[in-house]
């Protein structure tokens, strides 16, 4: 019997901690160069990972990413929880990331002074209708 109750205790407790992510969101690079992306659901949100970060995940010509982020529903909340419901995606150069990071450039940075690719907008229903892929061309 108190093995029962232990493997019940066991089964239950793991059960309740179990982690869940979110990798709905998928970038497909259909440039000829490598990039790095960042996205928000707020224009005037201070980015705070490093330049590294992004370069460490950069996406390859023609390659596909996806963008995890913690929680069973998390993009869907991301994206609500911001005032247009909405998200917006910079493509950045890696050459020019490592350009701005020597000068000590953070991407707060970049995205205020526009040293970006391309900046594209998606709603929530363009989100939806794309199945969560997001295209660089």
């Amino acid at each position: 019997m108190k093995r029962k109750l232990l493997l019940f205790a066991l089964l239950f407790f793991t059960g309740c901690i179990m982690d869940y992510y979110d990798n709905r969101l998928c970038v497909i690079n259909q440039s000829p160069v490598s990039i790095a992306v960042e996205v928000v659901n707020d224009t005037t949100k201070y980015t705070a990972n490093n330049i590294a970060y992004y370069q460490s995940h950069a996406i390859a010509p023609n390659d596909t990413a996806f963008i995890t982020k913690a929680g069973k529903n998390a993009w869907l909340e991301y994206t609500n929880e911001g005032k247009a419901k909405a998200l917006y995606v910079y493509f950045f150069n890696l050459d020019s990331l490592t350009k701005y990071e020597r000068g000590g450039a953070d991407m707060s940075y970049l995205i205020g002074n526009k040293k970006y690719l391309k900046r594209l907008d998606y709603s929530l229903d363009e989100l939806k209708k794309t199945n969560w892929q997001i295209k660089y061309r």
